[in-house]
């Protein structure tokens, strides 16, 4: 705990990551004169996301023997920073000149940071089955220098269907910050977790109001729930493409709405069209699904605009700009959508094992209605957007119906599975829910404008002169709400499973492998449950767990980490289960201090007196045991 919150070089490194290249990109021809004030930094932090998964996956698609590292990252950072101070030079009054509300802004954004990182300052692991995979691609990223393209050596996956622009990021930290890939994780993923109300400040004060934006950032950065608890989950990849998902729908709209001004030079219309589709296409990089969520929105502007161009009749003009918009993001696109769409339809037409078979559909795809305050937003905040929805539309606002129309849009996408045809089913309802946050916020916040707008100007001044004190207020109180978001059961390792780990590597056989306590989150899809799940980290040793990106390999290995997890949740009930693991080629058993929140888990003193089992390890709650009785790497 001491090493990592105590060690601030992650924070510096990503406030650099996080700010030169936006602001270099928005240097260039003066583009940064298109916005104003705070919503400078909201766009420059956008690009800055989206820099890298566009830089990693093109430097790989276009020169596969180039490497990157902490020296190519420091020059260019570096570059980055020259360009700022020679382009914007003398400009600095302007650029830091923001209003009393634009900095009650940045101080909950400010605030909401402080709670993503405080939540786990005494959790430097992070939570849940998917943080296995994202420390894995991080360190393989820094190691290898390039997006992996396969998750050997530790487990063979290939990795042309899952999204892998988070790692550009978090390799960079791990790089330049010199910390180990599940540090460099843990802070990359917070931090862009806490810039989670920056899209929605940014639309709403574009296209709403600025009190209506302040109070958007705090519904979403310290009213909600939500994205905070995604720190429990390990959702690290869509919260990451969710952070410039506004950011890229309000720039792609306001560089295609451009068309009404007219007269504008065609290296600036490219440049422009240029960042447009660099915030599209990572958004894509980031997470595959999440771009799809960001269609809708990409079409309701498109349908607004194309309706008032049609109207003065500059269609042309429109068109043109939405061209090379779409043209830019699709070059952005190519170099992972073009494998990922050959796997998705292979995997979306090819037959299931048996073994691998969903038990029922409805298991991944179906979710109570009782789960929904949980997963979208406490029953008051849903309460509020509603009712802000309902009067905004009786006022005529056509922003409003946008996002609305997002919504029932994107329920429809976490229904899409009753239809029974795989291609569209992409996505669940959970995911969808979990994404709730970002309208909740936008409805919310156009409501505060609307109901501003009703009153008259006596109780409108009234209520503008306390309503910075009681966001304040608010906030400060929320915040010590916010940092109690932890479910400790979804934490897996301990300090005694990381001096566990040093004693494997240095006593066990390179490829040996370990049963772990384990969870079915569904029957295909098993998932450890204390330290031992995270073995192939630490050690570089198999685990009868495998890892959540294990479908992504072979359905025969797929259907062998199965088996194996089936028989370890035997070995829960009884010794008779250590003949199977036995023929299965399991080496040792680990039990860690975490146990298994789902059960009784494996009882490592029941097991040790079994014959044919030795106790070979045992400290401060953890213990290896040794299976005897067959040859070592033989199956």
């Amino acid at each position: 705990m001491a090493y990592w919150i105590g060690d601030l070089r992650p924070a510096i490194v990503l406030a650099a990551l996080l700010i030169l290249p936006g602001w270099a990109v928005l240097s260039v021809g003066h583009t940064w004169r298109r916005w104003v004030g705070l919503q400078r930094w909201c766009v420059a932090i956008g690009i800055s996301i989206a820099f890298y998964p566009a830089l990693f996956y093109g430097t790989r698609f276009l020169f596969p023997r180039l490497t990157l590292g902490p020296y190519k990252m420091g020059s260019l950072l570096l570059a980055c920073l020259v360009i700022i101070m020679w382009r914007l030079r003398g400009q600095g009054r302007e650029i830091w000149s923001l209003d009393s509300w634009e900095w009650l802004a940045v101080g909950l954004v400010g605030a909401t940071l402080f709670t993503r990182i405080w939540i786990v300052r005494d959790r430097p692991y992070p939570a849940w089955s998917d943080s296995l995979h994202h420390a894995i691609l991080t360190q393989l990223t820094a190691v290898q220098g390039q997006l992996p393209q396969t998750m050997e050596p530790y487990f063979p996956a290939p990795l042309n269907m899952y999204h892998l622009g988070l790692y550009s990021l978090s390799a960079s930290v791990e790089w330049l910050a010199r910390v180990p890939a599940h540090s460099s994780l843990l802070w990359t993923v917070q931090a862009l977790n806490g810039l989670c109300g920056v899209g929605v400040y940014l639309v709403l004060d574009r296209k709403v109001g600025r009190k209506a934006a302040v109070v958007g950032l705090l519904i979403v950065g310290l009213l909600s729930h939500q994205p905070s608890l995604y720190v429990n989950w390990g959702r690290s990849t869509q919260i990451a493409s969710q952070t410039i998902l506004l950011i890229a729908w309000i720039v792609a709209w306001e560089d295609i709405a451009s068309w009404r001004a007219g007269g504008e030079k065609i290296s600036n219309r490219l440049w422009r069209g240029a960042i447009s589709g660099l915030l599209i296409g990572s958004v894509f990089l980031l997470h595959f699904r999440v771009a799809v969520y960001l269609l809708p929105l990409l079409a309701g502007s498109l349908l607004l605009e194309w309706v008032e161009a049609r109207r003065q009749r500059h269609i042309w003009a429109m068109l043109t700009r939405t061209v090379i918009v779409a043209t830019c993001a699709l070059l952005v696109v190519v170099p992972a959508a073009t494998r990922m769409l050959m796997a998705y339809l292979d995997m979306a037409t090819t037959a299931l094992d048996p073994v691998l078979e969903f038990e029922q559909p409805a298991d991944y795809y179906a979710f109570p209605l009782e789960t929904t305050p949980y997963l979208a937003g406490e029953a008051w905040l849903m309460a509020l957007a509603g009712l802000s929805a309902v009067l905004a539309l009786i006022r005529g606002n056509r922003f409003t119906l946008i996002i609305v129309a997002w919504v029932v849009v994107l329920y429809l996408f976490g229904e899409a599975y009753r239809f029974g045809v795989p291609l569209i089913s992409f996505t669940n309802l959970g995911a969808v829910l979990i994404l709730m946050y970002l309208p909740i916020g936008l409805l919310v916040g156009v409501g505060v404008e609307e109901l501003l707008g009703l009153l008259s100007p006596r109780w409108s001044e009234a209520v503008l002169k306390t309503m910075p004190g009681v966001i304040i207020i608010t906030g400060f109180l929320a915040s010590h709400i916010r940092v109690l978001d932890i479910e400790p059961y979804r934490y897996f390792v301990t300090s005694a499973d990381v001096t566990a780990m040093d004693w494997i590597r240095q006593n066990t056989e390179s490829d040996a492998r370990f049963a772990v306590n384990t969870y079915f989150w569904l029957n295909n899809a098993p998932h450890g449950t204390d330290g031992g799940y995270w073995i192939p980290y630490f050690t570089g040793r198999q685990t009868t767990a495998g890892v959540m990106l294990t479908n992504l390999g072979s359905q025969q290995d797929w259907a062998e980490v199965v088996t194996m997890s089936r028989a370890v949740e035997g070995l829960e009930a009884g010794n008779g289960a250590l003949r199977e693991l036995r023929a299965l080629g399991v080496d040792y058993i680990y039990v860690g201090p975490a146990g298994d929140f789902s059960g009784e888990g494996l009882d490592a003193e029941r097991i040790a007196a079994a014959d044919g089992v030795t106790l070979a390890y045992q400290r401060d709650g953890v213990s290896v045991l040794r299976i005897e009785g067959r040859p070592h790497g033989a199956p």
